[in-house]
């Protein structure tokens, strides 16, 4: 049994020695080699020019720098390879530097990945944020390249993909990744980066695929995705500022409200259903410092909507929903002014604005008797002046209208 032992031992020691002995060098990364494997890639022999390929790329990073100067040679056949070569260097590069990033061991002495100074300044670095930035670096690493080389080249790479993205989109049905979503999200969010007006329409009509839906508002909410979308939206101008604060009001966004006083104070040219999407936004996410602001809007005849019933027509104008918003912003009841009105138990806003029967009327003569009831709660609540700071808040709640 001894013997059969040794003997075993003895053929697997032979075996290993065997299979080293077969087992291929690793490639040499000396220059005289590398400039000869580089104009072997130009050899009239097919093999030749394969197996310098294989070499060279198994060489990785140490060839590097001679393949960068291969590509500019005289012979199309050397360029072309060098090129590919290069490609795939850089890509399995950068998978390495990736994995070993995740773990957080930074490559000391080697370039940083482009874009990760500006993220981690304003995201963190934690094991989160890291794997947020891999995800931007895998989905669209030349985006984020195009950041590192500066705010313009970034804003024409992120106008040029977002007209990509178009294009592709007309071809077919498309979703987009969490990955390329935040990293468009991340460059049009840095201070020096301004975007076109729309190249900021088409990244919020990203911000409704469902990846980037998932992560705002799905069960396992990620902070930094939000943060973008938040950011994003405050920063938002003339058109864009409409469809940024529909987003923030289908994700109760609170941000939102920054864009609706765009809106409001005419910063944006608005019309009329902005307005109303506005004065919406205060009413959810305002408070009474905005009461000015919305009570300017209490002449404005604009319709907005109009909703015909029982061959009766009812409006609800720019001033009426302006009046709502006075309401709910003064913690005032609706059914206090709108008496006799179905409905008087809907609480959510955008339900109130958008319900003629609650908030709009059949005629002028009502419609000035619910205003009258404002005036005569204005008159006995005038607007406060700055308080001095020792001056005490007043201790007495606002009366209300009797109704």
């Amino acid at each position: 049994m001894v013997r059969e032992s040794l003997a075993l031992v003895g053929i697997l020691a032979a075996t290993l020695a065997s299979a080293a002995e077969a087992a291929p060098a690793k490639p040499s990364s000396d220059p005289a080699e590398i400039a000869l494997l580089i104009k072997q890639l130009g050899s009239e022999e097919f093999t030749v020019r394969e197996e310098a390929t294989e070499t060279l790329t198994k060489i990785g990073l140490p060839a590097f720098t001679a393949l960068e100067a291969a590509a500019t040679n005289p012979d199309r056949e050397v360029r072309f390879r060098a090129v590919r070569i290069l490609g795939t260097i850089r890509e399995l590069d950068l998978q390495r530097r990736l994995e070993a990033f995740l773990s957080g061991k930074d490559d000391q002495g080697e370039y940083a990945l482009p874009g990760w100074s500006r993220f981690k300044k304003t995201y963190g670095d934690d094991s989160q944020s890291r794997q947020m930035f891999v995800e931007m670096q895998r989905a669209d690493g030349e985006l984020l390249r195009a950041l590192e080389d500066g705010p313009k080249p970034a804003a024409e790479v992120l106008e040029r993909r977002t007209l990509q993205l178009q294009q592709a989109a007309q071809v077919g049905v498309q979703q987009l990744s969490l990955g390329q979503i935040a990293g468009m999200l991340f460059v049009a969010t840095e201070p020096d980066v301004t975007p076109a007006t729309q190249t900021m329409l088409q990244i919020f009509n990203y911000c409704n695929h469902q990846s980037i839906r998932e992560a705002i508002d799905g069960s396992a909410k990620k902070p930094i995705p939000r943060k973008m979308v938040g950011t994003l939206i405050t920063r938002s101008e003339d058109w864009a500022a409409y469809q940024a604060m529909i987003l923030a009001y289908n994700h109760k966004l609170p941000e939102g409200l920054v864009p609706a006083l765009k809106i409001l104070n005419g910063q944006v040219n608005r019309a009329a259903h902005m307005s109303q999407y506005a004065l919406l936004t205060v009413a959810r996410n305002g408070d009474a410092s905005h009461l000015p602001l919305v009570e300017k809007l209490l002449e404005d005849k604009s319709v907005v909507t109009r909703m015909q019933e029982n061959n009766k027509v009812w409006d609800v104008q720019v001033r009426d929903a302006a009046l709502a918003t006075a309401i709910m912003l003064t913690k005032q009841e609706l059914k206090i002014y709108f008496t006799g009105r179905p409905e008087q138990t809907v609480t959510d806003p955008q339900q109130i604005f958008f319900n003629p029967r609650l908030i709009g009327f059949q005629n002028e003569a009502d419609r000035q008797a619910v205003a009258k009831k404002w005036a005569e709660w204005r008159a006995a609540n005038p607007p406060k002046s700055p308080a001095a700071p020792d001056a005490k808040p007043a201790e007495k709640p606002a009366d209300k209208p009797a109704p």
